[in-house]
């Protein structure tokens, strides 16, 4: 699991690896360590997106498939899913992009925001899933969790305005080493708050109340709603890295409508 922070706020474009700043998945912490506004996810043409300089501090995850980054100085970098590229970029031209139609992306706009330059090697767990990432909707109805799949409230391939894009209070990070010879026990939690939980690295089970099982890996993502009743429970394997963007107001309050109506 990789992180590259592509930048020519020196003057000339560079390429580093660079880690996340990260705490332990047992531990409380502050939700705005990364401090994301806004974010978009979907399956844009590479050809479509902004340019880097319009977005300014961004942050890519890929989510499926794979994303190469392509820019002055020679610089290519090809990321798998689960890895991040942090984007500060202020010259108009000086990055495009290059991937097929199975890439899955979130774009995510930070405020002045560096990533740390020490970073760890990290043992990816499973190959990666090509097309659509499983994306999760886990809510209360009336005490009970339910999971169903997610249908998500904006344009897919075509990338909207950014005032168009969901909210956010921030992100973080957390790891949690749960070794690989079985499945944690896990324990019942509600959400703490409604956010996007995508999986960086590791595997997990996510059971609801009503039964149902769904099963995250590298790259897949889940719309933690149930911050009421009687919650979920996540048993982790591997070394497992979560990102967790934050959802402000009701910036996904369509995600209630449009999956109420499927």
């Amino acid at each position: 699991m990789r992180v590259h922070h592509i930048s020519d706020s020196r003057g000339t474009l560079t390429c580093q690896r660079v880690g996340l700043p990260y705490r332990d998945a047992r531990v409380k912490g502050p939700v705005d360590v990364i401090p994301i506004r806004r974010f978009w996810i979907g399956r844009p043409d590479c050809n479509g997106l902004p340019d880097p300089a319009e977005l300014g501090d961004f942050v890519m995850v890929v989510l499926s498939g794979q994303a190469t980054v392509i820019g002055d100085a020679d610089i290519r970098v090809t990321s798998q899913p689960g890895e991040v590229i942090v984007f500060t970029i202020s010259s108009y031209g000086s990055v495009r992009f290059e991937w097929d139609r199975e890439t899955w992306v979130m774009l995510a706009l930070t405020e002045s925001w560096a990533p740390p330059d020490e970073f760890e090697d990290v043992v990816r767990l499973l190959p990666d899933r090509r097309g659509r990432p499983l994306m999760t909707w886990v809510f209360d109805d009336d005490g009970v969790s339910r999971s169903q799949p997610i249908r998500w409230p904006f344009p897919l391939t075509s990338v909207p305005p950014i005032d168009a894009w969901a909210r956010s209070n921030g992100a973080f990070v957390t790891r949690r080493d749960y070794g690989v010879a079985e499945y944690d026990a896990g324990r019942w939690h509600n959400g703490p708050r409604p956010q996007i939980g995508i999986t960086l690295n590791g595997r997990a089970q996510n059971e609801t109340g009503d039964g149902t099982v769904t099963e995250p890996h590298t790259g897949d993502l889940a719309f933690l709603d149930d911050v009421n009743g009687a919650g979920h429970v996540t048993r982790g394997l591997g070394d497992r890295w979560m990102l967790f963007v934050t959802v402000a107001d009701s910036s996904l309050g369509q995600v209630n409508e449009l999956s109420e109506g499927s």
